[in-house]
């Protein structure tokens, strides 16, 4: 070790069991008993008088004394929990860096033999390495690559105990040992790391274990040749599900994402899983299908701005199915939802323009038909009227249908009518209407 000479005669420093102290002594100082010796270490290790509580400890660790006759609380293990704390904490306190690092460096070479002499159960090596962990993480300045040993006994830890090691400080260590492993490309450590902590982890903790994954696995190629095999060997693993379904997107292989998606909805049944099946039949033109996810969605949905987005949502699918009494039913759920939700508005306007077209699909367009082009208008100017943040969009909407209404001679001599006139939009008008039902003003 370093810096030994500036100590000697101040500390002891042992490599192993086998080598003798240097300048060790195993009896009690002072002459003292070991009773007396021992009462004084403590004392003034309990009131924090590092220094003064050394003189009478360091006689314990030389000798190795198991037992301490009159106090049968007394651990020899302890005592090296003590000793590495007095150590640190007089190292912390000296000015001069040599002989700051040498009492680190000797508070360092007791944990190591307190896990050769106590490491014999995997629970007491897991505790000790644990400690000798957090040591180098919070004397790192002082020690040679402090920061990446500490890493490596965080990492240790896995091997003893996963289940232990990813669950404790709510998944600190693991986020230290993995993230580290992975910012140095350590492919195999770090794969190894996620096999073993993956089935214990929860929440942010496995959230984040998935995105080390991601990073880890670098391409869509490189993440589908690892997960298609996971979801053969295990069709129940819905993380695998979710990081195919990514690498199937990022990739274009649409047909393989379905698959994913209609997976992971078997499995999690979330309103996300059915949302992303439903867009995705949509993004397709398959708008039965979407309509179908879609309602999904709506069943699990769990409060009315969710709702609403999924019934406008629908009104669209059904609009390219050409459903439209249908899409005006859920067109008017979201309106009850959100009277003043100017996107709906300016859906149910979208829904009456579309009547037109689908009505005249296969002839010219009429001075009644015009008639439906008011009541669009309407629903445009209520939709900036409740909702201002939509004015943009709907000015943008509005003269397309102002060109397109009544004019003088469709008012008056087609369809005798006058201005502030209302009028009613139902089977009257034409029967491709009669599911609108509602009245405008002749203008």
């Amino acid at each position: 070790m370093k810096h030994l000479t500036l100590l000697i005669g101040i500390l002891f420093v042992s490599s192993s069991l086998s080598h003798a102290q240097a300048n060790c002594n195993e009896t009690p100082p002072d002459g003292l008993s070991p009773l007396a010796a021992y009462s004084l270490f403590h004392s003034n290790y309990k009131n924090g008088d590092y220094e003064f509580a050394l003189k009478y400890g360091k006689w314990i660790i030389c000798s190795k004394m198991e037992k301490l006759e009159g106090n049968p609380q007394y651990k020899l293990e302890t005592q090296y929990d003590r000793l590495v704390k007095i150590y640190t904490e007089i190292g912390r306190s000296k000015d001069n860096d040599e002989e700051r690092t040498a009492y680190i460096d000797t508070a360092l070479t007791l944990l190591n033999e307190q896990l050769e002499l106590f490491g014999n159960t995997p629970q007491n090596e897991f505790d000790i390495i644990f400690k000798r962990g957090r040591f180098y993480q919070t004397n790192y300045n002082y020690i040679e690559d402090g920061l990446q040993k500490a890493y490596q006994d965080y990492e240790k830890l896995f091997d003893l105990n996963p289940e232990r090691a990813t669950t404790m400080g709510d998944g600190y260590y693991l986020r230290q040992a993995l993230s580290n492993l992975v910012s140095k490309g350590e492919k195999e450590r770090a794969q190894a790391l996620i096999d073993a902590a993956k089935p214990y982890a929860e929440g942010e903790t496995l959230s984040f274990i998935e995105e080390q994954q991601q990073e880890l696995l670098g391409s869509p190629e490189e993440q589908v040749a690892y997960f298609e095999p996971v979801v053969k060997e295990n069709p129940q693993d819905l993380d695998a599900w979710k990081a195919l379904a990514e690498a199937y997107d990022d990739l274009g292989e649409r047909a393989k994402l379905k698959q994913a998606r209609v997976k992971i909805n078997e499995l999690e049944q979330s309103f996300d899983s059915a949302l992303d099946l439903a867009e995705l039949a949509q993004s397709n033109a398959n708008y039965a299908e979407a309509d179908k996810y879609f309602k999904e969605a709506l069943s699990r949905a769990e409060n009315d701005d969710l709702k609403v987005e999924i019934y406008l949502d629908l009104a669209d699918a059904n609009i390219s199915m050409e459903r439209l009494a249908q899409a005006k039913n859920y067109v008017q759920e979201a309106i009850n939802l959100e009277p003043n939700n100017g996107n709906a508005y300016i859906k149910m306007a979208t829904v009456y323009g579309s009547a037109v077209t689908q009505c005249t699909e296969d002839r010219k367009l009429q001075a009644e038909d015009k008639v439906v082009y008011w009541l669009v208008i309407d629903y445009l100017n209520k939709a900036k009227s409740v909702d201002p943040s939509v004015a943009n969009t709907v000015n943008n909407q509005l003269s397309t249908y102002q060109d397109v209404t009544p004019n003088s001679e469709d008012k008056f001599f087609t369809l005798d009518l006058e201005d502030g006139q209302t009028v009613r939009i139902d089977g009257s008008l034409m029967d491709c209407y009669s599911f609108i039902n509602e009245t405008t003003t002749v203008r």
